[in-house]
């Protein structure tokens, strides 16, 4: 098979490739000068060329013997042999054979190792190098494999030594390989690869093993798995860019405790109202009126104002005023003596404005406070002091108050439910927070930020569909953040798929859709060709996907190969 005269000085090693029954695939030139033969045909057999030497082939096959060395004669040459078996499924498909000369080995014996310690060496090597290793054959047929190479694939070795590389792609177990590019080339190669079945990024190095004429002998490609560093570098890059995101819009204060607050500011309006906020946390400033749709994210803001400002350390106490009738609300704000009331506790109790000494207190739903209650609390507002229920002394109480409402405060004014005193004096710092349809940056945000969080909660692996994510953006969430969360609490507990294709209810999304439709006809936006196919694609792939739950079904459903599959759901971004 190799047709090739070459001068026997050149090298001092010769090699020969058999099959099982022990025909010879390959003969160096080196090989073919040892044996004094010339193998430029196909079906020549090793026995009929160097009979000695091809008995002991065959036989180190039989017994399954991975490796053996030994001294043969043949036409008056001393002929050391290496041999190599080529193991599939714990059985011999061939073997690899190296072939010195004892007589010129002997002479440059002091310079070079015995060839069987050169195996041992590249056995050491080959297995216990922290990289993943293949050889291949000239047709891409994989010889030799390593354990790390084969864990990079979630293969055993004998899974993969005597398949074509090729077969990998097809199977769906890695996206694209080195080899046919090398094979075609004929020139080294470094790329990064995805193996689709482990779900690792790898850098992988081919180098072609060429021969005197110029043929590809064998292909090395050598692999380091760069997983690690890829999510280190993406979320180095996912860092770099939120921390550029807050330096440009909020340069004015260091913002790293931003992590833990679960505020989500991406829209413009949003940011706006954290800037204001933060420069009153910095400033400690009392009687902040937070006003904003129900489910807004009131409570949120209050929070975020007391954990960034310069009271964090003390107490955050909370009370939404709407809850409690207006004795029990009066006790519950300013506490109660000794036999203040029915019922009243014999040793008294501090109310929440004395808890609060020193901290923050939230008001929440200011709106509904009762109209005699409005008066104590204008006199704390003013006087930094309380007198509790049944009590003849004064307690004095320094503490950041901040007030919530989704009414209209001047409207009740107007209507003298509410004091205008008590407006004015509350209304110092006002801030309005955003209904979350005037924020529609933030929505798919949220969302994610919700999803997260309840699958950690409830040990869940749901995603969000490409329609799931449409709905959501063309919905306008009247029950605002509130709304979005238990929606996206409840998929998550109830749905059965973790691909959520739907979650808001018929009727929501019948809301939705009338919403974006206008009342008259527009003019239609014309898309390229390949964008309406691509989106017919992605919707015919998440439809069969609610159908079936792995690429196997997929691809039988679809009537193509699984590989394929694999990297269409890879280019609409979708997953199992």
């Amino acid at each position: 098979m190799i047709r090739n005269e070459s001068n026997p000085e050149e090298s001092f090693i010769g090699f020969l490739q058999v099959d099982r029954l022990g025909i010879i695939q390959y003969a160096s030139p080196q090989a073919e000068y040892l044996l004094d033969c010339r193998v430029d045909k196909a079906d020549v057999s090793l026995m009929t060329v160097a009979p000695n030497i091809g008995r002991q082939v065959l036989l180190c096959m039989e017994q399954e013997l991975h490796s053996n060395a030994f001294v043969a004669r043949e036409k008056e040459r001393d002929i050391e042999v290496l041999v190599s078996t080529m193991m599939h499924d714990s059985l011999p498909q061939g073997a690899l054979c190296f072939l010195r000369d004892i007589k010129n080995a002997a002479e440059a014996a002091r310079n070079l190792p015995p060839i069987k310690e050169m195996h041992l060496q590249f056995q050491a090597l080959l297995e216990h190098s922290g990289y993943g290793i293949y050889i291949l054959d000239g047709r891409g047929i994989i010889l030799k494999v390593n354990d790390v190479a084969a864990d990079l694939i979630r293969l055993d070795k004998d899974q993969v030594i005597g398949k074509s590389i090729f077969k990998l792609v097809d199977l769906g177990i890695m996206e694209e390989v080195l080899t046919p590019a090398i094979l075609k080339t004929k020139k080294p190669l470094t790329r990064p690869l995805w193996a689709i079945k482990s779900n690792k990024y790898i850098m992988a190095s081919g180098i072609p093993i060429l021969d005197e004429q110029g043929e590809i002998m064998f292909v090395v490609v050598i692999e380091h798995d760069m997983t690690i560093v890829k999510e280190l570098r993406a979320q180095l890059n996912q860092a770099k860019q939120v921390a550029e995101t807050i330096r440009g819009e909020l340069s004015d204060r260091n913002l790293l405790e931003l992590e833990n607050s679960e505020i989500i500011a991406i829209s413009p309006a949003m940011k706006q109202v954290l800037t204001v906020l933060l420069k009153l946390t910095r400033m400690d400033v009392s009687n902040i009126l937070i006003t904003g749709e129900s489910g807004a994210g009131k409570g949120y803001l209050a929070k975020f104002v007391h954990q960034h400002g310069l009271r964090k350390e003390q107490p955050f106490i909370s009370i939404n005023c709407a809850t409690l009738p207006e004795m029990l609300l009066e006790a519950e704000l300013f506490g109660y003596e000794k036999g203040a009331f029915t019922g009243a506790s014999e040793t008294g109790k501090a109310g929440l404005f004395e808890l609060a000494n020193n901290g923050t207190i939230f008001l929440d739903e200011i709106g509904d406070l009762p109209f005699s209650v409005q008066a104590k609390l204008l006199k704390v507002l003013d006087d930094g002091e309380i007198r509790r229920l049944g009590g003849t002394k004064s307690i004095k109480v320094n503490c950041i108050v901040i007030a919530a409402t989704n009414l209209n405060l001047e409207d009740l004014v107007q209507k003298k439910t509410f004091r205008k005193d008590l407006y004015f004096r509350l209304n110092t710092f006002p801030v309005r927070i955003p209904a979350l349809r005037d924020r529609q940056e933030d929505i798919l945000a949220m969302a994610k930020f919700f999803l997260k969080k309840f699958n950690e909660t409830y040990r869940q692996k749901k995603r969000f569909s490409e329609r799931c994510i449409e709905e959501f953006l063309a919905y306008d969430f009247p029950g605002n953040i509130r709304e979005l969360e238990n929606l996206i609490k409840n998929a998550v507990v109830i749905k059965e798929k973790d691909l959520l294709t739907g979650i808001l209810p018929a009727n929501r999304i019948q809301s939705a859709v009338s919403m974006e439709a206008p009342p008259q006809k527009q003019a239609h936006v014309f898309r390229g060709l390949q964008e309406d196919l691509l989106e017919f694609e992605r919707k015919r792939i998440e439809h069969a996907m609610e159908q079936f739950d792995n690429t196997r079904d997929l691809a039988r459903y679809f009537r193509i190969s699984q590989s394929s599959v694999v990297r269409k759901l890879k280019k609409h971004g979708l997953s199992f």
